[in-house]
């Protein structure tokens, strides 16, 4: 491999390995974590394997680990800072400001205080009663940051995206709570945190989690942002159940779909399943499409089936066939109950 190809492969590992660290979710390294200007590297030579990326300063000191290292220009700690991957570059932006700068590339949208967090809750709530999608978050360069602590903030596990501080400290997430010294990473990598810490430097952890906790559907808010960008949509592109319409209002709905579970849209095309996990689209009938939205929104099959035969006119087990077939073709499922404010199973991060 030549010299520049070897270096255009270390910008990508760099910038998928960036994005993960930024949402905090990890799917193709099992850590990664940042080194500051200024930060020893030393420690982390034992503490990171083979499926970890280590971020490192340019220039900075010689890193004989084991995990793959990218060398970084510029940082990414201050709100307006840019990070550099070669030409590779992404910028960190609060959640306020971005309702009104102008996105000119990719972006790291983080929260980083009280206002930003009442204002990204009261977005959400809008989104879920209207339809209407706050724009920064529906634009394709948009990363918003620590994600998957607002998706799952009760989760335990083991920080996977840290950032070494320049005066010896460890923090979790973009800009989340230091949980300690470089000098015990080791056993700070074993000791599992709620997903929440990587937001810890707004609030204290227990009113962020209620905060979300009464909002159970954030994560699902989540991913709708996510498929309005797959299906480049923007407000107002398609109708989308949940998201101020739903196509059955029938009064006896009592559950809310998983927050894994695909979505359905009313599109100009007309009904669409989407799932944003992988990423399969499927036009529906019209019958079909009522099965579906009734059965996301029943907590059991007998209520599914109760409300298809009211609704279609259809027998009892042709009903229950109805709920069975959209479940084994569609891989849809019954809903969560609608006050159970915590998802209990199929969340994506």
């Amino acid at each position: 491999m030549r010299s520049d190809e070897r270096v255009t492969d270390l910008e990508v590992v760099g910038a998928r390995a960036l994005r993960e660290w930024i949402t905090g979710r990890c799917e193709e390294y099992s850590q990664v974590i940042l080194v500051e200007r200024g930060a020893a590297a030393a420690d982390i030579d034992d503490v990171a394997g083979r499926d970890d990326v280590v971020l490192l300063p340019m220039a900075g000191e010689p890193y004989n680990g084991r995990a793959r290292a990218v060398r970084y220009s510029g940082a990414l700690d201050e709100i307006g800072d840019e990070l550099f991957f070669g030409e590779r570059s992404v910028e960190l932006q609060d959640y306020v400001s971005a309702a009104f700068v102008q996105i000119l590339g990719p972006t790291a949208v983080c929260l980083v205080d009280l206002p930003g967090w009442y204002a990204f809750l009261a977005d959400a709530e809008i989104a879920r009663e209207t339809g209407v999608f706050p724009s920064a978050l529906i634009d394709p360069r948009v990363i918003l940051g620590d994600r998957t602590a607002l998706a799952k903030p009760h989760e335990r596990a083991a920080p996977s995206a840290l950032r070494v501080r320049s005066d010896g400290r460890v923090s979790v997430g973009l800009r989340g709570e230091v949980i300690g010294s470089v000098d015990d990473l080791r056993a700070l990598l074993s000791v599992p945190l709620p997903r929440i810490a990587a937001l810890g430097g707004i609030a204290p952890r227990d009113e962020l989690t209620a905060d979300l906790t009464s909002r159970g559907w954030i994560g699902r808010y989540l991913d709708a942002t996510d498929l309005i960008k797959m299906l480049q949509l923007g407000n107002g592109g398609a109708k989308m159940a949940g998201f101020g319409w739903e196509l059955v209002e029938d009064g006896r709905a009592d559950a809310e779909p998983l927050m894994s579970d695909p979505f359905l849209l009313e599109t100009s095309d007309g009904f669409l399943l989407a799932d944003t996990g992988t990423l399969r689209r499927q036009l529906l009938s019209p019958v079909t499409a009522t099965v579906v939205a009734i059965l996301q929104t029943s907590s059991a099959p007998e209520v599914a089936a109760e409300r298809i035969t009211r609704l279609l006119g259809t027998t009892a087990s042709d009903a229950s066939r109805l709920c069975i077939d959209a479940v084994g073709a569609l891989d849809v499922h019954f809903g969560r109950r609608a006050d159970s404010s915590i998802p209990t199973s199929g969340t994506r991060g």
